[in-house]
């Protein structure tokens, strides 16, 4: 109850798994096998949470995995996400995108994709592990569908994490 209020969701949105690898597994493969995601948009420079789970539901489940381009700071270019939201605008996809980059710290313009993912019927996933604790997240200002989260990253046990569904 305390996390749902945090995040100004309810106690019925958040699970909790073994950590943030486990959120981020459990959310892709939930979005492809129960929401019939198709293709799962997400940048090279994601963690290897979203990365090897994304290539193990192409080679399983056919799933198309495309990646957004970043630029030359690791920024993703907002522009090509929304071209690829337009190529793939008759198949259910699924962005994934980190919230902060875990190796070179970007910052993700969090409302701004989720518009986009909105404007586009897309479903939006984030990986918030390195982000909570330290900026503010209300998902119902927020319209992000699932995000992953591992307590260590905010003085919670090692071996905890959750995830949000909406």
């Amino acid at each position: 109850k305390n996390i749902a209020k945090h995040f100004n969701v309810s106690a019925s949105e958040i699970i909790f798994t073994a950590g943030g690898t486990e959120a981020d597994n459990l959310i892709l493969k939930s979005a492809v096998t129960n929401l019939g995601v198709e293709v799962i948009i997400t940048s090279r420079i994601e963690h290897h949470a979203v990365l090897h789970t994304a290539n193990y539901l192409q080679k399983t489940h056919n799933t198309k995995v495309v990646y957004v381009a970043v630029d030359f700071n690791g920024d993703i270019d907002l522009k090509h996400l929304e071209q690829l939201l337009e190529v793939h605008k008759k198949e259910k996809c699924l962005v994934s995108l980190m919230y902060v980059n875990n190796e070179i710290g970007n910052l993700l313009p969090l409302n701004l994709v989720s518009e986009i993912c909105k404007k586009h019927n897309a479903l939006f996933h984030s990986d918030t592990v390195q982000a909570i604790g330290h900026y503010p997240i209300d998902l119902q200002k927020t319209p992000i569908d699932f995000i992953a989260a591992s307590a260590h990253k905010f003085h919670g046990p090692k071996g905890v994490g959750f995830a949000y569904f909406k």
